[in-house]
């Protein structure tokens, strides 16, 4: 499968999950804002710890943005639950070392590497009955049949080399493995789609009531040298709904069929 030429395929199927999430909004500073879903940098960013590639802070290897690039490696997050956000300020202390000052545990509880800075920190939670824990649904193809074959493998043994999280390390999460679902060509001009979609390729279609649409715009990739790719604006609902739309090209959207929990689903799902 390629953006040039659509053709069936399969993708990996997997739920992320955990009390809480944080996905920084790029253009905050004082104010640690949080998109409502994990941006694409964010979902390869975790795929990457799962399989154990480095990123431009490793001293050594191969960084993995190029590798997750959107000509090789195609995404597709949907929301699983309501979400709520609320402010809490936490207190940020400065660990670094310099030539000056070596980092111990002495200086960090007693205060001598500084006083700590307060930030407010937006944070996710779950708003359902149902579900105590936010969740994500991740849809994952990769052209290099290795890297596919490996994530397959880790998440079927939960295996992982980095542990994941939801955005910051202190939000632990949990990976369940649903399926590998058979991906094919979405020949329709109007869709529900299950998954958040570019606003650039579909005109959504406001019909029913109480709905709820929300648009975010989001880093979509970098090179190896942190150059940030064009930013991509994505719409979906916030009350955990498909959003029906016309799309522009059919070349957009895709099938996707699998086995959950002994039940057969179909879904129209967009790649970030």
């Amino acid at each position: 499968m390629s953006s040039d030429n659509k053709q069936s395929g399969k993708v990996l199927i997997f739920d992320i999950k955990g009390p809480f999430a944080h996905f920084r909004k790029y253009y905050t500073n004082s104010s640690s804002l949080s998109y409502v879903f994990p941006p694409r940098t964010v979902v390869t960013g975790l795929i990457a710890g799962l399989l154990g590639y480095p990123n431009e802070r490793a001293k050594k290897g191969e960084i993995y943005y190029e590798l997750f690039s959107n000509n090789k490696c195609k995404i597709a997050v949907a929301l699983l639950t309501r979400t709520k956000k609320f402010m809490q300020t936490v207190n940020y202390i400065k660990t670094k070392t310099d030539q000056e000052s070596r980092y111990s545990f002495e200086a960090l509880i007693t205060g001598t590497r500084g006083s700590p800075t307060q930030i407010p920190l937006e944070i996710l939670m779950s708003d359902s009955q149902i579900m105590q824990e936010i969740a994500y649904r991740v849809y994952f193809y990769h052209a290099e049949s290795n890297i596919y074959s490996n994530l397959k493998n880790r998440l079927i043994e939960q295996k992982f080399v980095y542990p994941p999280y939801l955005g910051i390390s202190e939000f632990l999460a949990t990976i369940r493995y649903v399926a590998e679902g058979e991906i094919e060509n979405n020949n329709n001009d109007t869709v529900e789609i299950k998954t958040v979609c570019k606003l650039d390729c579909v005109e959504p279609i406001f019909e029913g009531n109480n709905l709820q649409y929300i648009i975010e715009k989001m880093p979509t990739g970098f090179l190896n040298d942190r150059t940030p790719l064009k930013p991509e604006n994505y719409i979906f609902d916030m009350k955990n709904r498909s959003i029906k739309v016309k799309l522009k090209s059919k070349d957009d959207s895709y099938i996707v069929s699998y086995t959950d929990n002994g039940c057969t689903i179909i879904e129209n799902i967009m790649f970030m």
